[in-house]
């Protein structure tokens, strides 16, 4: 395809102006547009939309292109502005809302960085546009619809070059359609670009024949915007990234790197003197400040809550929440090194009854139902300044410092019985399990220490379970 448009676009660069070289243009550019539409029928997915506002964007500028056409021909030369720029102006922000979307879909809720790293790039570039574009081209004219006209294409290339770097900057596939959507817009600004230099180069040819001879850029930039449909996996763009191509890329740290030093180089190489010129200038700087420390604040936080999370993760079972054992022998530590004149600290150990047999029967993901939910009642029953803990496996733990007696203990033992009475219901099957509690007091041992009272409780438990199965068995 993009072969085909540049064999479509050699006559516009070779006769620009000529008829039959703007129809090979226009058929080609035409051609594109409708294999993009047939294709589209066939792509399902979220990916659809964003492919469907791409070619919007380019009938759209087809469509300007047949419209000027038309007036050239029935009303005569359109002037500065006409109602095709209406068509040409459109399409920037279309083809910018559908590739945001594609971009959206793959980065898994990351885009915000991306987004605001884009944004810091467009920043710099929007100001040079209008420091040595926009306003060299209005000064000293009235502010008329020419001019406002003329300053929308360097902005909507602007959008393009932001979309290009998110697409570049934000996490996502690298391969297949993005390498046709990043060329095609790469092409587009080239093109834009280049039009907007050829006044100066060809001072003897018209505005519109001047265009006329990147036709052929501009269609191969087209090219690869449909190719990127066509692609056999076209849907696959909006595929997040694999995690190991979610990190932050050197290149990365260097495009973010040219704008903070281009503003303030071109600031000191150059004299603005003008009101205009200062107050823009001002303006940018500002913007691009504030961008930066948005960044840089939205990474501190970042890190905070990755820290946050390996900190609970250091101290917590994963699966139920629970304090692990490590954290549980912190606590334990410092409990019994505490001054205490009472029965406790007290340690309940806790084994679930015919946890293997729902493992085996309903497979580990029942097994995982049980546990979260027997955590969700111990939580439930716990009293202000008592631990709950998971050793791993169905064993799990109770430390108390609140508990004064052995009767107190019984009792408390006693509420813990009772979490297994009602079963754990899941998808309608009743998983039915009990609990065999071992109880160990710090002061039922001479030198209690934290390895002596798990061993302690650890008995007591392996006492109640056996007991439990004699009777059975008798």
């Amino acid at each position: 395809m993009p072969l085909f448009a540049a064999a479509c676009g050699v006559p516009s660069a070779i006769a620009p102006g000529n008829a039959w070289a703007h129809g090979c243009y226009l058929l080609g550019f035409a051609s594109f547009v409708a294999l993009g539409w047939v294709r589209l029928r066939t792509i399902s997915g979220p990916a659809r939309t964003g492919y469907g506002l791409i070619l919007g964007a380019l009938s759209v500028w087809l469509a300007g292109d047949l419209l000027y056409d038309a007036l050239s021909r029935f009303v005569g030369p359109p002037g500065e502005v006409s109602a095709s720029d209406v068509f040409w102006v459109s399409g920037y922000p279309l083809l910018a809302i559908g590739l945001v979307h594609l971009v959206r879909l793959r980065t898994s809720g990351r885009l915000r960085e991306g987004l605001l790293d884009a944004m810091t790039l467009a920043t710099v570039m929007a100001w040079l546009c209008w420091q040595f574009v926009i306003l060299p081209a209005a000064e000293n004219q009235r502010l008329a619809l020419p001019v406002v006209v003329g300053a929308l294409y360097p902005l909507g290339d602007v959008v393009l070059f932001a979309v290009v770097a998110i697409l570049v900057l934000a996490p996502g596939s690298r391969g297949g359609p993005t390498r046709f959507v990043v060329g095609a817009l790469t092409l587009t600004l080239l093109g834009d670009v280049l039009i907007s230099m050829l006044p100066a180069v060809f001072e003897d040819l018209t505005r519109a024949v001047q265009a006329d001879r990147l036709d052929g850029v501009l269609l191969v930039a087209n090219s690869l915007f449909v190719s990127a449909v066509v692609h056999p996996n076209a849907a696959k763009i909006a595929e997040p990234a694999p995690a190991e191509h979610q990190k932050l890329h050197p290149a990365r740290v260097v495009f973010l790197g040219i704008p903070l030093v281009t503003m303030p180089l071109f600031a000191g190489l150059n004299s603005f003197t003008g009101v205009v010129s200062r107050a823009s200038l001002v303006v940018s700087i500002v913007l691009l400040t504030s961008l930066v420390l948005v960044r840089f604040v939205l990474v501190v936080r970042g890190q905070e809550a990755i820290r946050a999370e390996l900190a609970h993760q250091a101290h917590h079972d994963q699966l139920t929440g629970l304090a692990n054992r490590p954290a549980l022998r912190t606590v334990l530590d410092l409990s019994l090194s505490a001054p205490r004149d009472a029965y406790g600290p007290v340690l309940f150990y806790l084994d679930l009854n015919g946890f293997k047999q729902i493992n085996d029967r309903y497979g580990h993901a029942a097994g995982d139902v049980v546990l979260v939910e027997f955590a969700r009642r111990l939580t439930g029953v716990l009293r202000h300044g008592d631990v709950a803990a998971r050793l791993g496996g169905d064993e799990f733990v109770v430390l108390s410092d609140c508990v004064e007696t052995p009767a107190e203990a019984g009792a408390m033992a006693g509420r813990l019985q009772a979490l297994t009475v009602a079963p754990v219901v899941m998808d309608g099957e009743r998983l039915t399990v009990g609990v065999s509690i071992g109880v160990a007091a710090a002061d039922d041992l001479e030198h209690p220490d934290v390895d002596g009272l798990l061993a302690a409780a650890d008995a007591d438990m392996y006492r109640q379970k056996t007991a439990r199965r004699s009777l059975q068995d008798a």
